[in-house]
């Protein structure tokens, strides 16, 4: 891997507004810790359908099918390795911007990817 693993807890600002606004993380944020990990780590397209497919399933355990399938939707049509999205990530107790890594295999140096 080029880069440590980072996590933006849940993508598209999701964490952003709920800590920032709601002050307290989303109630499935844990799940998009885990799905930041197999995004990080990238790997064959298979993978990633597998881990869009856990994170869905682990939201709608939670008791929030809704949410789940907008999720679903949302990284699947955000998700590959050549779109990288914006996000906001909290470092050391402040939000920053970055770029290229909301993507799957963000781990690696963009456009880099490795199967």
């Amino acid at each position: 891997m080029d880069k440590p693993f980072t996590t933006d807890g849940c993508s598209g600002f999701m964490s952003f507004f709920w800590r920032t606004v709601l002050r307290k993380p989303p109630p499935w944020e844990g799940c998009c810790i885990e799905h930041d990990r197999a995004y990080w780590r990238g790997g064959p397209k298979g993978l990633r359908l597998k881990a869009d497919t856990k994170v869905m399933r682990c939201v709608a355990a939670g008791g929030h099918p809704y949410w789940a399938i907008i999720m679903f939707v949302a990284v699947r049509i955000g998700g590959p390795w050549w779109l990288p999205f914006p996000s906001l990530r909290l470092i050391n107790g402040s939000w920053h911007l970055s770029f290229f890594e909301t993507r799957w295999g963000y781990g690696w140096r963009y456009p880099r990817y490795k199967e």
